[in-house]
């Protein structure tokens, strides 16, 4: 079993382990000290901090069977589908992946009951190259086997892969189009929250521009060059316009029931022929319901 560590922190590898499998330190650090458990493909001591991209390989199957997650069947909105890849539409209201502390009713336990996935990232993120936030809809796309896994991460980490989404903010967004840059880093006060850092940091580079005004609200494109956690809702937070419906960001607001931000477009190059695709979702009808009436 691989596992990817994709966190921006460095951690003790016991330690991340214990919260990612739920085995006990313990045992990690016997399996660490039996070889059983490599970063990298080479032994490393339990007090290893982890970095970003690490590749952690577990060779222990009473790992694999206690978090073996399930294949569940349930509706899913497939854009795009070949031996390669599969790109959804996904709604707003579930988990990309599974966590350790839930496991059942996620895009990947329906994928799962529907097709094959890579198993890099197994058990909890098997095929998933990046994630969308539970009340974040739209277009993501899986890596159904390991070469078109590392082929797309590839293509995340040179910038290749292009994103766009749509966003609704409260009153008249001041600029048509705008660059944000600065650094974020995470809020050690909320460990769940990002927050903007000009002195440490990793670089987050945003592009926004103004699709549409509307009496009381806007409706935003947003271009993220980097990749960053919470990118497009810090931006916007930090611009004093914050995506309505986010509670953790901004405040909440009971027209929409959600945070309204949109995975509207993906391009990437196709990992078996190597043309470059790209596919739409649509804006969501809450979204479209949104505008019509919370302008009334």
């Amino acid at each position: 079993m691989d596992v990817i560590y994709s966190g921006e922190d460095k951690i003790r590898i016991d330690k991340f382990l214990k919260e990612k499998t739920g085995i006990s330190r313990e045992r990690i650090k016997k399996l660490i000290e039996e070889g059983k458990i490599l970063v990298n493909n080479k032994k490393i001591e339990p007090s290893y901090l982890l970095k970003e991209n690490d590749i952690i390989k577990i060779i222990e199957e009473e790992i694999k069977s206690q978090n073996e997650i399930k294949p569940e069947k349930g509706e899913i909105d497939i854009i795009y589908e070949d031996e390669s890849i599969i790109v959804v539409n996904k709604p707003a209201g579930i988990l990309t992946h599974p966590t350790h502390y839930i496991k059942t009713g996620t895009l990947i336990n329906f994928l799962l009951y529907h097709t094959k996935l890579s198993n890099i990232g197994a058990p909890y993120r098997p095929g998933v190259v990046h994630r969308l936030d539970k009340e974040t809809s739209g277009i993501i796309v899986f890596a159904k086997d390991n070469f078109s896994y590392w082929s797309l991460i590839e293509q995340f980490k040179n910038r290749i892969i292009k994103k766009e989404y749509y966003a609704i903010v409260e009153g008249k967004f001041p600029e048509k189009k705008k660059i944000v840059e600065f650094k974020v880093f995470p809020d050690k006060e909320n460990p769940t929250k990002m927050k903007v850092h000009f002195l440490k940091g990793k670089d987050a580079l945003t592009e926004i521009e103004v699709e549409k005004y509307s009496e009381n609200y806007t409706l935003l494109k947003i271009k993220p060059i980097t990749g960053r956690t919470h990118q497009i809702r810090l931006t916007l937070s930090y611009l004093g316009y914050p995506i309505i419906g986010d509670e953790k960001y901004g405040r909440k607001n009971n027209l929409i029931g959600r945070m309204a931000l949109h995975s509207y477009r993906i391009s990437f190059i196709h990992p078996k022929h190597k043309k470059n695709v790209e596919f739409f979702a649509s804006l969501p009808e809450d979204f479209l319901i949104f505008l019509t009436d919370g302008n009334k």
